[in-house]
């Protein structure tokens, strides 16, 4: 078989066409000479007759039917499909017609041999020109699908992974139809509870409904994996289905969500790995639907980084006037103006976007941006906070200069140009912080509390968050390449816990609070419950399909502790002082937290501005000491 098949796939293209051309011709032949006019009339008839020259002399009544059907399948390109990818499903409409020409026109050409016809034998050469067209139909099919198994027989890699696809519905057998054509998958079964599928199959796939078969088969194969398709579930079923393959240590991916394939964003066949926030607890919350942006313009600083970059997106659908993306990086500026004119195009949006490469730390520049932008609302998302980054002597001055006096600039342009709202991204390492990150975002909160109190016109005010999942410096990206890696995955300490938010919600957030700010709030948002950093490690590990283990001699991945880095807190807090106060959204809430004068506050900047230029760390901590509550050395 092997030696045939290679034999006919060394052919060049054009005697692979000739050779499946005369393919057709001799099944055409074939069903002419059984279910045609020669067998009929040797059936018919006691006389004996033979068969070569009543081929001879009835031959005309195949040559033209099969010229007809040759030549329309040759002019419409079905001689150009490849044998490799054949399926029937996708000529159908070709190849029925194309057969139906062949028999009707065979039906034709032989009444017109006919000077008068009953009505009772056109009935029956017309039934039996269909007779002919059904046959070739299923002969041609056949042929091919003999030859796409000679010529490129199936061979499934031995080490194929084994791979279960939970879900039974459209998504499933799209999913089960591209995987049976990857050698490197091997798909052992579909499971569906619904005892509407109980013991049935799909393409020779066994269904199984029982979670205990699972189990068998997890027992079976080490290294099994679980792929949901379930793409229309809402989230609460989606993580109750995660916690219970999580118990049997299974690895689980899962394909594109519906808007993520109508959008052309992922294709079926993109496998993912779960997001964080198929684990963590809490819900989803929708994206902000603002009011009166289609008249505005809007000014994001950071707009390339994780926060600014959402912002930017979920702000864009609402349509807004202008968008300046203002962005440090030049790759990251590039990469969210190419995405959100994207959206433009597929959302139809009139919105126009000024990408401008700058720093907020050039206080001239901003002015000339907004002056010349009549810019109406600020999203101030641009920041260092990579606690051990800023930590570093040789970084101190500049995170300070760009966290604390970039701040200040911004807030002053904005207050100067009479915007009508400044939102800061603030953080909860800002809350009697215990690293110069978060005392210097505190820091900048005390500079926006004060230049709001000072303002008769714009609207300033902070929204404060912990930890959002997959941004720069989140460890969950760590986690993921530490566990592909085989370990080990590394946490500080096992009893450290976090807040935990996705970019998405945090963002929506942060958006509805600027509709709802009347100046000088601090916004708290409702980050849920902390979650334990080590439990964290550990369900990651086991949604990879691997063990934890305490001992790096056994076979699975351990967690290590390293040890606090410096700066870093055991557990985070969002309030400073008080209790927080409700607001019209139950996700936010307001804290009322005390700042510096106005007046006083122009010398404390002047003073930190001579000391981040002579790159004084020692005074510039004793600054943030004098004026941070709660932070020490």
């Amino acid at each position: 078989m092997n030696i045939v098949g290679k034999k006919l796939n060394s052919l060049s293209r054009f005697n692979k066409t000739i050779l499946v051309l005369l393919n057709d011709l001799f099944l055409a032949f074939v069903c002419w000479l059984v279910f045609g006019p020669p067998m009929a009339t040797i059936i018919s008839t006691d006389t004996p007759i033979i068969l070569l020259s009543l081929i001879y002399s009835q031959i005309y009544s195949f040559i033209f039917p099969a010229t007809f059907f040759v030549s329309y399948f040759y002019f419409f390109g079905y001689y150009k499909s490849l044998i490799r990818f054949f399926d029937s499903r996708d000529s159908i409409l070709l190849c029925v017609s194309g057969s139906l020409i062949f028999g009707f026109s065979w039906a034709a050409i032989y009444i017109l041999q006919f000077d008068l016809i009953r009505t009772s034998l056109l009935s029956v050469i017309l039934l039996q020109g269909l007779l002919l067209s059904s046959v070739l139909y299923a002969f041609i099919n056949i042929s091919r699908d003999v030859a796409k198994y000679f010529i490129y027989p199936y061979q499934k890699n031995v080490n194929a992974l084994p791979v279960i696809i939970y879900g039974s519905g459209k998504s499933a057998k799209a999913l089960l139809d591209a995987l049976q054509n990857d050698p490197l998958k091997n798909v052992v079964a579909i499971y569906d509870d619904s005892p509407t599928f109980k013991n049935l199959q799909i393409n020779n796939v066994p269904i199984i409904s029982k979670f205990k078969n699972l189990e068998e088969l997890k027992v079976k194969y080490k290294n099994l994996q679980v792929f949901l398709a379930l793409p229309n579930i809402n989230t609460d079923e989606r993580r109750k289905i995660i916690a219970d393959l999580e118990t049997i240590k299974v690895a689980v991916r899962t394909i594109p969500t519906f808007s993520e394939l109508i959008s052309d964003q992922k294709k079926m066949t993109d496998i993912q790995e779960l997001s964080i926030d198929d684990i963590l607890p809490g819900a989803r919350i929708s994206n902000a639907n603002l009011k009166n942006v289609k008249s505005k313009n809007f000014f994001i600083s950071g707009a390339g980084g994780s926060i600014g970059s959402e912002i930017t997106r979920q702000l864009l659908l609402s349509n807004p006037q202008m968008i300046i993306l203002f962005e440090f990086s030049e790759y990251n500026l590039f990469q969210i103006e190419r995405e959100c004119n994207l959206l433009i195009a597929s959302n139809k949006l009139q919105s126009k976007l000024v990408p401008i490469l700058g720093d907020v730390r050039d206080k001239e520049n901003l002015n000339y941006i907004f002056q010349k932008f009549n810019i109406d609302h600020v999203y101030h998302a641009a920041a260092y906070k990579h606690v051990p980054l800023v930590e570093h002597k040789n970084n101190l001055a500049k995170a300070a200069e760009n966290n604390i006096l970039g701040t200040y600039n911004l807030a002053k342009v904005s207050l100067d140009n009479q915007v009508d709202s400044f939102v800061m991204i603030s953080t909860d390492k800002a809350v009697r912080p215990s690293n110069v990150m978060g005392a210097t975002k505190r820091f900048a909160e005390i500079i926006v509390q004060s230049i709001n109190d000072k303002s008769t016109t714009t609207k300033f005010s902070m929204v404060r968050f912990g930890n959002v999942i997959n941004s720069s410096g989140s460890v969950i990206p760590l986690f993921l390449d530490q566990i592909s890696n085989g370990g080990p995955v590394t946490v500080t300490d096992k009893e450290v816990m976090r807040y935990f938010m996705t970019i998405p919600e945090a963002s929506s957030l942060v958006l509805q609070a600027g509709e709802m700010s009347r100046g000088g709030e601090v916004f708290i948002l409702d980050m849920g419950e902390q979650v334990k950093i080590y439990d964290l490690a550990k369900k990651m590990i086991h949604l990879s399909g691997r063990n934890y283990v305490d001992d790096h001699d056994d076979n699975g991945i351990q967690i290590l502790e390293v040890g606090l880095r410096p700066g870093e807190k055991m557990f985070e807090e969002l309030l400073i002082s008080g209790s927080e106060l409700k607001t019209e959204n139950e996700k936010i809430f307001k804290a009322n937290e005390t700042f510096i004068d106005y007046k006083k506050l122009n010398p404390i900047i002047e003073k930190m501005q001579n000391c981040i230029a002579n790159y004084n760390n020692e005074e510039i901590i004793n600054i943030l000491i004098e004026n941070v509550e709660g932070f020490s050395r």
